[in-house]
């Protein structure tokens, strides 16, 4: 008699909300970010040779680029099928980690793309000189102050930041000709957003579906059906124990 716990299994990881470091203190680690919590599950199942496919629930806006960057190479590294299955949104830096996935999986309202890099920079440097504030700041480095809010940019420093924006969405874009085969040219890499089934059209998307659809992809691919599914949604949610918080 075999146990439905030595059946081969499909793993289900959730990527939610913005993509982002979730070791920030004490408050930073409560809510640790479903990026970490991920890269745990998966250095977990790496090792577990009964996985034999991943599924990726995708719901999230983007974040840093360095975290989705190297989220979507552990994910590439995987010797498993893997599968993106994306929900509400899948935009920038969360596309950036489904287009290392094999097959992408998309709800037809879905919103999808968001392809291009954006820095933001806050100027409070009027507001603080209408109310008489100044600031006396010491430094060595002609760009070392042009990250501060306290006063305005100079020409130089927002063409160096402008050169930083384009050198990362070079390597964003990269990544997504080599895995998903598009055109230079394509308008998906103007920043749009697209819903599903266009997503589909221009080559963002693979299949228009849900959970269901996706784990019958994955049994395809791996050549086996009635695979056991391990979601670890709730195990994710729960966020880390006491225990892990003062190690």
């Amino acid at each position: 008699m075999r146990f439905n716990w030595f059946k081969d299994k499909i793993a289900i990881i959730p990527i939610k909300g913005p993509i982002m470091e979730g070791q920030g203190g004490l408050l930073g680690s409560l809510g640790a970010s479903s990026v970490s919590q991920a890269e745990k599950i998966l250095e977990k199942i790496a090792e577990k040779s009964r996985y034999k496919a991943l599924i990726l629930k995708i719901n999230s806006p983007g974040g840093s680029p360095y975290k989705s960057r190297n989220l979507a190479k552990k994910i590439e590294r995987l010797d498993l099928f893997k599968v993106a299955l994306i929900e509400e949104q899948c935009a920038s830096g969360g596309y950036w980690i489904a287009s290392s996935c094999d097959v992408i999986v998309a709800d037809e309202l879905s919103s999808i793309g968001g392809i291009g890099t954006i820095s933001i920079r806050p100027d409070f440097s009027d507001f603080l000189d209408r109310l008489g504030i100044k600031f006396d700041i010491q430094s060595e480095g002609e760009f070392k102050k042009e990250g501060m809010p306290f006063s305005e940019m100079t020409e130089e420093g927002k063409e160096h930041r402008k050169e930083m924006v384009s050198e990362i969405n070079e390597i964003f874009k990269e990544q997504v000709k080599k895995r998903r085969g598009i055109n230079e040219e394509s308008e998906v890499f103007e920043g749009k957003i697209f819903l599903g089934r266009e997503a589909k059209k221009v080559g963002l998307v693979d299949h228009l579906g849900d959970k269901e659809k996706a784990v019958k992809i994955a049994e395809k691919n791996v050549g086996s059906k009635g695979l056991k599914i391990k979601d670890f949604s709730e195990e994710m949610r729960a966020g880390p124990s006491i225990l892990d918080l003062i190690r």
